[in-house]
């Protein structure tokens, strides 16, 4: 029996239908990352917008190569749109003095389940870093991270054995350590004042909810509400060390810098994400040094692969002396 092909539908595949629909999507995710309030789903859509910026850019490229002219400026205008939450990340920001002291800080997602403690304390002792805030500190870590006493004597630090220990460890003396649970989740965190040359500098570590779900996510909220609050009731210059699980293109982050007054130390220094080691492709900024007024970043970075799932974050910085500040009133 003979059929005749001209009455079948050939259904193939058509590549400019899969690359306009997969341009639609990434253009849904772009809108859908503003409108982070309405549902926790749209708020995980804010944070890659590296990621849409990059795949727009390249399917622009491509209509434009297939003359497919509207396709081309849809894309390019939502690239564009990604663009332009990225660019303020590359402009410095105003960190203008240079203060009479150089510090360094340093933030390490260690990972519960890294087992290269060698690996960690070889990466601290080759930065030196003044201030050390560790989060994921089970006793097992904080067993092999005491073994740096000599070096930073001064530790306050609450293990646990799930993904919420913390501690901060300081070549410096406390003025005053203690752990607040911070948000309904009680999760610790390690809030301490340190005297640096007459002024008073509170640096807090944490590590808050993944939103991993609605009821994460809530709580994740909660806790940065509540974080907001923890440092408006600090006087002088405050730090935040901490994995917040969300970026700065979150709209709760936001709030937390409009609360606080805190600012990115990544202004100036570009995107440098830190989660997940393994997926580049999948990589954001997670791990967050935050800054008050009066403390200058000198320079930002990110560590190596240490075996954990986050790369750490070391941060230069100095705090503004009062002669400084009497110098700018005159």
């Amino acid at each position: 029996m003979r059929y005749r092909t001209d009455k079948f539908v050939s259904v193939g595949i058509r590549p400019w239908g899969l690359l306009s629909a997969a341009a639609g999507m990434v253009c849904i995710g772009t809108v859908a990352g503003f409108l982070g309030r309405l549902w926790w789903i749209f708020e995980l859509a804010s944070h890659f917008r590296a990621q849409y910026f990059l795949f727009l850019l390249a399917c622009g490229f491509l209509f434009l190569i297939g003359k497919r002219r509207w396709p081309a400026i849809l894309t390019g205008v939502f690239a564009l749109i990604n663009l332009s939450l990225i660019i303020p990340l590359y402009i410095a920001g105003s960190f203008a003095h240079s203060g009479d002291r150089m510090l360094r800080a340093m933030l390490i997602n260690v990972n519960l389940s890294n087992r290269a403690y060698g690996t960690v304390r070889t990466f601290i002792r080759s930065l030196d870093p003044d201030f050390i805030v560790v989060v994921e500190v089970t006793p097992r870590w904080m067993n092999e991270l005491e073994k740096m006493q000599a070096d930073y004597p001064f530790s306050r630090g609450l293990r646990r054995s799930d993904n919420f220990g913390v501690a901060l460890f300081s070549r410096m003396p406390f003025a005053n350590a203690q752990i607040q649970h911070i948000g309904q989740a009680e999760v610790p965190s390690v809030v301490a004042r340190f005297d640096i040359d007459g002024e008073p500098l509170t640096i807090i570590g944490t590590h808050l909810y993944p939103p991993k779900n609605k009821t994460f996510s809530t709580k994740r909220n909660q806790q940065l509400a509540e974080l907001a609050h923890v440092v408006s009731s600090h006087q002088g210059f405050v730090m935040v060390l901490a994995d917040l699980n969300t970026t700065s293109w979150s709209p709760f982050f936001q709030d937390l810098l409009r609360k606080t007054g805190l600012r990115d130390s990544r202004m100036g220094f570009g995107l440098q994400p830190t989660w997940p080691t393994e997926n580049p492709l999948l990589w954001v900024p997670i791990d967050h040094c935050l800054v008050s007024s009066g403390i200058a970043v000198h320079n930002r970075r990110i560590g190596p692969h240490i075996g954990s799932d986050h790369y750490p974050v070391v941060v230069d910085f100095s705090v503004e002396s009062r002669k400084a500040r009497r110098g700018q009133r005159r």
